[in-house]
């Protein structure tokens, strides 16, 4: 059942989505300069549960987007 997202709501989600994708890039980039194997596995871990909870957030608006609106 779709439910309706008022703009406060895109709001939000816009401010989440950006942070998870910032965050997934941060931690790249953190892993990928790390030396340490035990860092390096956790920053990667880290970026890829934030790039998971940004393709959650971006399937949640997908599932809820108006009929006829833009992909």
């Amino acid at each position: 059942m779709k439910k309706e997202i008022t703009t406060k709501d895109l709001m939000a989600l816009n401010e989440l989505m950006t942070f998870e994708n910032w965050m997934a890039i941060k931690m790249q980039a953190c892993h990928d300069c790390s030396e340490d194997r035990t860092l390096k596995t956790m920053f990667k871990d880290m970026a890829k549960k934030h790039s998971e909870h940004h393709a959650k957030l971006l399937g949640y608006l997908r599932t809820n987007m108006e009929e006829g609106g833009n992909e």
